[in-house]
């Protein structure tokens, strides 16, 4: 199978949206990594994105994403390494949103508890905690969509001399 031709403009595209993921990966693992507020009343408690396993993954992950998108835009277009990006880019996307999702519902938990678990609700106590975790999951999403256009752009530009 011969190489398939992709536009100049194409290739814009794509490097724009690898550069869009890169600043909402980055943001999300910022935003994530600052999340932490100490309540007083009515006990003592200091809520920090450790506290769960979910949000130490959500940030694993937006890191892996940031430094592989990073790593892309600054790859030369002549590279070999052009060849794997859809698969890793499919690899990078379940990853996300999979770490998303357990995110939305860790966070879940911390805004409406759960009775039966003895889970309180946090947020009413550490507002600041819970806004910070909850941009952080909601720029995460953007990335996830930033890496779900790659996707979609570069399927579509494999298939179209297929199609044609």
């Amino acid at each position: 199978m011969g190489d398939v031709e992709i536009s100049p403009l194409v290739k814009q595209i794509v490097r724009g949206l690898r550069g869009l993921a890169f600043l909402a990966t980055i943001l999300a693992t910022s935003f994530m990594a600052a999340s932490h507020e100490r309540a007083i009343f009515p006990f003592d408690y200091k809520a920090d994105y450790t506290d769960l396993m979910f949000f130490k993954a959500f940030l694993g992950a937006n890191i892996a994403a940031s430094l592989y998108s990073f790593f892309f835009v600054c790859l030369p277009p002549k590279s070999l390494l052009w060849r794997l990006a859809i698969v890793l880019d499919v690899i990078m996307f379940g990853l996300l949103v999979a770490m998303d999702s357990a995110a939305i519902a860790a966070a879940y938990l911390h805004k409406h508890g759960d009775s039966q678990a003895f889970w309180p609700p946090i947020c009413s106590q550490v507002p600041t905690y819970c806004y910070r975790v909850i941009l952080a999951i909601s720029i995460g999403f953007g990335g996830v969509f930033m890496f779900l256009l790659i996707i979609i752009i570069s399927i579509s530009v494999i298939l179209n001399p297929l199609l044609v």
